[in-house]
This record gives structure tokens, C-alpha cells and sequence, in this order.
């Protein structure tokens, strides 16, 4: 009778670790065949590359056959639905986050996913809900991503105390994050400490010298320093590269100003 027990007792505990493991995985209690799943994980691969190569056609072609041969898996809805967001169909896009953290609801990814697209549309709420539902499962493997973007939530609401603390944790979780950098750059120039801001705007672009808003912000700096020569030069660099955007129009309005302060 006790051989009985402990062997009753096995079985309960060997579904319960079988039942945890697969929801962390993201493929629920599915009767998927085990071939069917490999040859998911197959097509979900040979998307990944095409996705990373910028071929979102090809990509979302292999992610629809992973997501056929296995619609149990989270990990395919996010993959399908970060192929529209960048292809600007976002209502589509948060259609598949939603079904992937469904199937999956400590799919950190997903959630973050969905919080970039609410941040986008400007709200606010929604995304810091979603920020911190990633944040809450120990697994997560990037959090310093899902706490840089609450702190540019928080700057958006005029909180930069708030926003500081959480980047502060960003920075000791990562310290190669070039983001958590640039933030922290914004927060020292809205306090006027304009050494600590550039400082820090030069480590972001150390970690991705192509990141124009850092670079941007940089000949800012110089100019309220009155280095005109550097922040020209900045400016002029920021707007050839850049001359239809954002950073492009005010980079040039710069250099104007720094042409009638030589005079």
C-alpha cells in the first residue's frame, strides 16, 4: 500500500512539472504530435532569419506554417505578430501579442511587444501594464528593455524622479543597454547638468554609434556649452544623413543659428 502511495504521489508531481514546463514554453497541454512540433520549430527557425534579414514576406510565410503545424505555441503568435508591427499593421500585431500571452500568460516578450505598440499610439497606461506583467516573471531575459521603457513613459508624463530610479535599475541589470543610457542623458539635460548629460549620451552612442537621437542631442549640448565649431559639425553630420526627419529639420535649424552667431 505505501509503494502505491509513493507512486501515486510520483505521477502527481511528474504532471505538475510536465503542466509548468509547459506553460513557461508556451505550448499549453497540446496533443500536437512530436513531429508536427519539430517541424514548427523548423519553419519558426528559417522565419527568424528572414525576419532578421528584413524579408518580412518570407518570414511571415514560415511563421504561419510553424503557427499551422502547432497553434499551441506562443512563441509563433509573437513572431507573427512582431511581423506586422513592422510592417505598420498594428491592430493585427496586437491581435497575435494577445493570443500569445493567452496561450502563455509569463510570455514576457509578448507583453513588451504589445507595450511598444501603446507607447507608440501615445497610451500610456495600457503599456506600463503590460511593461510590469513582463517584469513579473523571474525567467524574463531582457528586463532592462521592459524598465528603460517605463522610464520614457514616466518622462512622457513629466515624472523624472520616477523615471531615474527605474533606469538606474535598468543600468545594473545591463550595463551595455545603449537606451538605458540615452534616458539617462535626457534626465541630467531637463536638470541642466549638462556634463552628466553629455556623458551619458556618449556612452549610448559608444554602444550603437548609429543611434541618431543620442548624436542629435549631443550637438545640443555643445550648443548651450557655446562650442559652436563641435556642434556644428555634429549638426551638419545629423542633418545629411537625416534631412526628411525629425532630427534632420531641427539639426538644421541649429546650424542656421550657429551661422548668425559667427557673423
Amino acid at each position: 500500500m505505501l509503494k502505491a502511495t509513493k507512486t501515486f504521489k510520483f505521477a502527481v508531481l511528474f504532471f505538475l512539472a510536465t503542466f509548468v514546463f509547459a506553460a513557461l514554453s508556451g505550448c499549453g497541454l497540446s496533443q500536437v504530435p512530436k513531429k508536427s512540433r519539430l517541424k514548427s520549430n523548423l519553419y519558426y527557425r528559417l522565419g527568424v532569419g528572414f525576419y532578421q534579414n528584413g524579408n518580412f514576406i518570407k518570414a511571415m510565410q514560415e511563421f504561419i506554417k510553424a503557427k499551422n503545424l502547432n497553434p499551441y505555441s506562443a512563441k509563433n503568435y509573437n513572431a507573427i505578430g512582431m511581423v506586422y508591427m513592422e510592417t505598420a499593421r498594428e491592430a493585427e500585431a496586437v491581435k497575435n501579442f494577445k493570443e500569445a500571452v493567452r496561450i502563455n500568460p509569463k510570455f514576457s516578450d509578448a507583453y513588451y511587444n504589445l507595450a511598444i505598440i501603446y507607447i507608440k499610439r501615445k497610451d500610456y497606461a495600457p503599456a506600463e501594464i503590460y511593461l510590469k506583467k513582463a517584469l513579473k516573471n523571474p525567467f524574463y531575459n531582457r528586463p532592462y528593455q521592459s524598465y528603460t521603457q517605463l522610464a520614457k513613459i514616466y518622462f512622457a508624463e513629466n515624472k523624472p524622479e520616477k523615471a531615474k530610479k527605474i533606469l538606474i535599475i535598468s543600468k545594473l541589470l545591463d550595463k551595455k543597454y545603449f537606451l538605458t543610457y540615452y534616458y539617462l542623458g535626457k534626465y541630467y539635460l531637463i536638470k541642466g547638468n549638462l556634463d552628466k548629460s553629455l556623458h551619458n549620451f556618449k556612452k549610448a552612442l559608444e554602444l550603437d554609434m548609429f543611434f541618431t537621437p543620442a548624436k542629435y542631442y549631443e550637438g545640443v549640448i555643445y550648443f548651450n556649452q557655446k562650442r559652436y565649431n563641435k556642434a556644428k559639425k555634429i549638426f551638419s553630420s545629423v542633418y545629411e544623413q537625416n534631412k526628411t526627419n525629425v532630427y534632420g529639420t531641427k539639426s538644421l535649424d541649429y546650424i542656421k543659428k550657429i551661422m548668425l552667431y559667427s557673423k
